[in-house]
């Protein structure tokens, strides 16, 4: 019998920090516990957050009940999937890949969420999240604080600035006896 194919699991942090942990038959935890197999220091990763499976060459991913769930391909997936090379994971702010041989067409099961259509009537889906330009949350911020300062100064430009009273003339005044 052949040995399967060396593969792994690709992980990236919001940051961009990049990882590799090889993926062997059998299971590995993900997760924000020191226990597990993969830690993911993440406050949006639960501490048993979700599971990879090798069974027989295909690969599996299970969301173990986390609060903030797990995506495959921008899908928030409950139970079981079987995922393939080039399939997004999402595990709170990580991005997930795994890398290895493609499965012979035989062995598909479904479509990834990439090729299947939309149902009538349902707009798609945007790309996964890290699948475009990747700027954080700082541009963000700029972008509503320039919009705050603007309509500050619109605001206060449509008030207009009121003058004080002058004080009446020396003329105008009378002289008490």
């Amino acid at each position: 019998m052949n040995a399967p194919a060396p593969m792994r699991i690709l992980l990236e942090d919001g940051e961009g920090r990049q990882r590799a942990v090889a993926l062997e038959d059998g299971e590995i935890l993900v997760g924000r516990a020191p226990g597990s197999a993969v830690v993911l220091e993440d406050r949006n990763v639960s501490r048993r957050h979700a599971r990879f499976l090798r069974q027989n060459g295909a690969v599996y991913l299970e969301d173990l009940g986390s609060a903030n769930g797990t995506r495959v391909n921008g899908e928030r997936i409950g139970g079981k999937r079987r995922i393939r090379p080039g399939d997004l994971v999402q595990i709170g702010d990580w991005d997930l890949a795994l890398e290895g041989p493609t499965p012979p067409e035989g062995a598909a099961e479904r479509p990834r969420a990439a090729e299947r259509p939309a149902p009538a009537g349902e707009p798609r889906r945007p790309a996964p999240r890290g699948a475009g330009l990747r700027l954080g949350w700082r541009p963000a911020v700029a972008l509503v604080l320039v919009w705050v300062l603007a309509t500050l100064a619109g605001y206060l430009a449509g008030r207009g600035v009121k003058k004080a009273p002058e004080p009446p003339a020396a003329s105008d005044r009378t002289h008490l006896p």
